[in-house]
Formats: structure tokens, sequence, C-alpha cells
């Protein structure tokens, strides 16, 4: 048995944190609309990320368990349905009261320019992320809108490679795969330049990576709406994430239960 699972084994053994479930409850669109079985998972995971990432507070914040649980849970709605190692890769959380500056150019010392953002993935380092945007994202989907989603978007990218050469280890997925995104993303850059408005928005046509977080977000946000625009697209990344969650928001409507 690896450290790491008999550590989770031991966490798994402790009593539910007292209070992580009313912080799901008022934080976590996604957690009311999921059922008993999904909710486990959700909350074994989520601690697990909460656990075992170091977490970090920027720009005078103090990293409190709200902000943790917050995160960690968002990000954990991407695993529900995958084999996953809990974003090994990614080993810091650093959290930001609100947008932060992102240095650009080739010299990060003597930048070019920069740009406000309230999220940013670094391939083999951290996930930054502005708690104000993070808690909007949880709570209310409905903008279609969710910077945790986006950056764990990107470090799921960064693992399985780029867009149209990504490493699946499902030959038939991975054939639908090198044929839907390229496309979808080109049809996407033609109605951009043709002054048509767009589900995926400018953002998704910057280049392939935020393609595919930008489709993320939607995927998990504004499901319906992204399989009628682009059921190709919606379908192919119900198999990549192995979930429908159409059947959460139905299932949440049928049952009264609305996102905030």
């Amino acid at each position: 048995m690896g450290n790491s699972t008999r550590k989770r084994e031991l966490l798994f053994a402790l009593p539910y944190p007292e209070g992580w479930e009313t912080i799901l409850f008022n934080n976590i669109a996604h957690y009311r609309l999921l059922d008993d079985q999904e909710r486990t998972i959700l909350r074994n995971d989520a601690r697990v990320l909460v656990a075992e990432k170091s977490w970090e507070g920027c720009g005078g914040l103090t990293v409190s368990d709200e902000m943790k649980v917050t995160i960690a849970a968002q990000a954990a709605l991407m695993l529900l349905g995958r084999e996953h190692d809990y974003f090994r890769r990614v080993l810091s959380i650093l959290v930001y009261p609100s947008s932060f500056v992102v240095p650009l150019g080739d010299d990060l010392d003597q930048p070019e320019w920069q740009m406000a953002a309230s999220g940013q993935a670094v391939e083999h380092g951290p996930v930054i992320l502005a708690w104000d945007a993070a808690l909007a994202g949880g709570r209310d989907p409905s903008s279609g809108c969710n910077v945790v989603i986006h950056e764990f978007a990107h470090q799921l990218d960064f693992l399985i490679g780029s867009i149209d050469d990504q490493t699946l280890g499902d030959p038939a997925l991975e054939e639908r795969w090198r044929q839907v995104m390229p496309a979808e993303y080109a049809a996407l850059i033609r109605a951009l330049d043709h002054g048509q408005q767009t589900l995926l928005g400018d953002d998704a046509a910057i280049n392939e990576r935020e393609f595919f977080a930008v489709t993320s977000e939607a995927f998990f946000t504004l499901p319906e709406e992204l399989r009628r625009r682009h059921p190709l697209l919606y379908h192919l990344l119900a198999d990549f994430y192995a979930l429908e969650p159409i059947a959460w928001f139905r299932r949440g409507s049928s049952g009264g239960i609305q996102p905030q």
C-alpha cells in the first residue's frame, strides 16, 4: 500500500470536518444538484485536495477553511467521473482577495506589459485564483463563468497534451477529439471574424488551450446551451469527463432545487 493511499484512508476515517457541509451547500450550487453517491465522492475528493495541496494567501489574504473547501469542491466536480490522481502535479494553490496582475512577455522580470486576471494555471506549477471570482462562480453557474474549472481544465490539458494531440487512453475518443476539437475551434474563429454572437466568446478563440478551458466551463455551467449549440462538442466532453451535467440541472429543476 502506497504512503499516499494509507494517508487518505486515515483521512477518510476521521469525522467529516464540522461546518464543511454548510460551506458546500452555501457556496457550491452544483452540490445541491448531486445525488447522495456523487456528494460522497465529491466530499472525499475535495477533502484530499484540501489536505494535500499547499494553500497560500496572497495580497494580504489569510486562506480560511471556507476558501479551501469552496475551491477544492469546484475542482473536484471535474473528477467525479474520471480516473484521476487528484491533480497530482498541482502542488500549491495561491489565493488572492480579488483580481491580480499577471506579467506578460518573454522576460517576466521585465515584462512587456501586464494584465489583471482572476485566475492563472502554471504548467508544473501552482493554480492561482481570485477568491471573489472563485466564490461567485461556485454560487452561481448561470453566468457560464467558473474560474476554478477554467484553471484546473488547463492543468488537465497540461497533463494530457495539446488540443489536437490528446493522449486519452481511448483510441476512439482520441480520434473523435482530433476531429471535433479543431473543427469547433476553427468554426468559432470564423464566427467571431464575421461578427457573430457566440456562446463561447472571444477568450475561447485566443488559442487551443483557452478553447478547451472555456468549453469546460460551459460544459459544467451551461450544459443544455452547449449541447443545443455545439452537440458534437458537448458529447465529446461528456465522454471525456464521463459525466452528464445536464442531468444534474434537470434533477435540480424537477426537485425545486435551483442554483442561487
